[in-house]
């Protein structure tokens, strides 16, 4: 399919098993944006792509008029069928069953690890739409050009090593806050352990990585959750930000209303979402965790589930 002298290509995946629009918007990657209606704009690695959500399939482009159908399957772990997880997820609990039908075909992705960990340390104390601005900053400053669709520049995310040789100062210009020097810091110490290190978690069990995410500057048992969940391929981690300890006390664990977010309990906290929802435990806590944000509620009032 050609459209504007460019290459079309249909994923071949049905709304059920993946939906963009809540899918790249709920806070778990920041490199998409929304560019026309139900189409959005964003960069995996080195290639620029364009999605377009229609009523039975995604369709995709690149900038390069690439076909990249088998990065976009790893991208959104395509290979794990979702609509049997929704339906198991469903019967165990009784508040998935409540917001599921508002965020169906809600995947987690498979981001790149040192993406994944440099986007969540912009994360702390901060909201959606801030972080994708400093990553954006982030990539613009750091990052490898990767040309201009429609006008947009695009970059790849920057390397370790540009990182590395950031100043503190610049990183605070761009509006990074105290998270400059976490950001240097962390980079610094993946050159010194060599970035493969870092790669390498992805065969580790869930807890060894989890573990040794928290030796890096930076990263607190929820950043460390993010990255094993978003890159690291731990389909069971839980990041207990502040709206899922608002979920664990309000829907599930009322026991612990007036209870401070300790080591301990926030390891009460996942365990009991990996008791309740199973394996893919951190997937099913992902649509929980989007029926929460402002710019979903409608969804879930209103129980949307159309395309």
């Amino acid at each position: 399919m050609a459209t504007g002298g460019k290459l079309i290509y249909p994923l071949q995946i049905p709304p059920e098993e993946l939906r963009c629009d809540v899918t790249l918007l709920c806070g778990q990657t920041f490199r998409w944006k929304t560019v026309a209606p139900d189409t959005w704009r964003g960069v995996i690695g080195s290639h620029v792509i364009t999605l377009r959500q229609t009523e039975r399939d995604v369709f995709y482009s690149t900038a390069s008029g690439e076909d990249v159908a088998p990065l976009l399957r790893d991208y959104f772990q395509l290979h794990t069928p979702l609509a049997p997880l929704y339906r198991q997820w469903s019967m165990a609990d009784a508040r998935f069953a409540q917001v599921a039908p508002a965020f169906p075909g809600l995947r987690v992705v498979r981001s790149d690890p040192v993406e994944c960990l440099f986007s969540f340390l912009c994360s702390s104390a901060n909201h959606i739409a801030r972080i994708t601005r400093m990553v954006d900053a982030l990539c613009r400053r750091y990052g490898e050009p990767l040309g201009e669709v429609e006008g947009a520049r695009y970059y790849r995310f920057p390397s370790v090593s540009a990182l590395a040789v950031a100043r503190e100062e610049e990183l605070f210009a761009l509006g990074f806050g105290y998270r400059a020097r976490l950001v240097v810091q962390a980079a610094r110490t993946l050159v010194e352990r060599g970035e493969q290190w870092l790669y390498a978690l992805r065969d580790a069990p869930y807890e060894e990585a989890h573990r040794q995410l928290l030796t890096l500057p930076g990263v607190g048992h929820k950043i460390a959750d993010c990255v094993c969940l978003f890159s690291l391929d731990k389909p069971q981690a839980i990041p207990v930000d502040t709206h899922v300890w608002q979920i664990a006390q309000r829907d599930y664990l009322p026991e612990l209303q007036g209870r401070s977010l300790t080591e301990r309990v926030y390891r009460q906290v996942g365990d009991f979402f990996r008791a309740r929802f199973g394996a893919y435990a951190g997937w099913a806590h992902n649509v929980l965790f989007a029926a929460e944000l402002a710019a979903f509620r409608k969804r879930v009032q209103a129980g949307e589930v159309s395309a």
